[in-house]
């Protein structure tokens, strides 16, 4: 990406996305702020929109630096808006200047918001006794917190399912030392739904206002106990096929330095109008179709949990899939084998275009397997991190 400087001119503003009238858009914001700051950031920006009668639920990830205006001041990085609301005093306080932030630049708003700071998430992870999310790629970094030395250390997690607890997954979902922000906010994304994951499996939805009682000082929030409850519900009937991550990305943004030497992302209007408009969009049929298509996944690369992380990227994509029994066998090469004689109705180019897989690495099996329609079977050409 190209990078450029200068003064940058208040935009025009955008015209506001129409949106289902049964739609609910939850803004879920991660901030800094410490009991004795007066200035703080909103540096986990997630817009969520949940429509319950499907039900199905799409999360919009939002850059900390995306550089827009704020209504009423200049322009600025988006993750200033929350704590310029509240200092400043502006009608609605912080949500009120992010919601017409977001209405300015994105054309969305939300109806409510939860804000969590560090110790929430902390808090809220081993409540439920850790999460466990997919790793795909190698993450270093060094640990916030010193020995007893006062040394700081770096840790690193290689691809797999890490178990966390709250300190842990407060870091993965900060450190960006080796990746970029764009990767930090994926990483944001997954440990939202694994908590959600957790949570569904033990049935602590039920628990949701005791939690919020008991979390009231590090989570802030409008969402009364109706709101609460008729969420939770919706959330336990959810599967995960069914949530669907966009993010805001490179494609989508300008690297632009600021007068102050700031650097930051300038929106590109088109491009990111295509992500919001599919974030925002109730899912169409053929996704449901999809997520009907069951994919029975094979390890042959002999690594641990490989076939996981494949499995996670076939429900990041809206399909359903089934870990195979035939696990141990070693494969060079991934390919696919089609249940009939054809692709139709299998899913079977969605899963080529997610993994990668040439026609070349496809054959079709032409005996029936119920409702199994697919085999992925992963060799050691498999890459991991994409």
């Amino acid at each position: 990406m190209e990078e450029i400087s200068g003064t940058y001119p208040i935009p025009t503003s955008v015209p506001r996305y129409p949106i289902a009238e049964d739609a609910v858009t939850i803004v879920l914001l991660g901030s800094d702020r410490r009991p004795d700051w007066q200035h703080w950031n909103t540096d986990a920006i997630q817009y969520v929109v949940v429509y319950p009668r499907i039900p199905s639920v799409a999360v919009l990830s939002i850059p900390r630096d995306l550089y827009v205006y704020l209504p009423s001041y200049n322009m600025g990085r988006v993750n200033l808006a929350d704590m310029y609301g509240d200092v400043y005093g502006f009608d609605g306080g912080g949500f009120g200047l992010l919601n017409q932030t977001l209405l300015y630049n994105l054309g969305i708003t939300a109806d409510y918001y939860i804000k969590v700071n560090f110790q929430g998430l902390k808090d809220i992870v081993d409540t439920v006794d850790g999460i466990d999310v997919p790793v795909h790629c190698y993450l270093e970094d060094y640990w916030p917190y010193p020995d007893e030395n006062g040394e700081y250390h770096k840790i690193a997690l290689e691809p797999g399912i890490h178990h966390m607890d709250g300190t842990l997954a407060l870091w993965y979902s900060r450190t960006r030392k080796t990746t970029s922000v764009f990767n930090r906010e994926e990483r944001q994304q997954q440990v939202l739904e694994a908590i959600w994951m957790k949570a569904q499996a033990s049935y602590l939805l039920e628990m949701l206002p005791t939690l919020y009682e008991q979390y009231g000082d590090t989570v802030e929030t409008n969402l009364g106990w109706s709101n609460i409850l008729s969420l939770g519900m919706i959330a336990s009937q959810i599967e995960p096929s069914q949530v669907t991550m966009y993010n805001i990305g490179r494609q989508e943004v300008t690297p632009y330095v600021t007068a102050q030497g700031g650097f930051v992302f300038l929106p590109q209007w088109e491009a990111l109008a295509s992500v919001v408009d599919r974030a925002l969009l109730p899912p169409a049929p053929s996704r449901a179709a999809l997520a009907s298509a069951r994919v029975e996944v094979w390890d042959g690369t002999g690594h641990t949990d490989w076939d996981l992380l494949a499995a996670d990227r076939l429900y990041q994509s809206g399909l359903t899939p089934v870990l195979g029994t035939g696990n141990g066998e070693r494969f060079s090469q991934t390919h696919i084998q089609v249940f009939g004689a054809h692709a139709k109705g299998t899913g079977l180019s969605s899963v080529q275009a997610i993994f990668g897989i040439p026609d070349s690495q496809v054959s079709y099996v032409g005996a029936n397997n119920g409702n199994i329609k697919l085999r992925l079977i992963l060799g050691s050409d498999y890459q991991v991190c994409r």
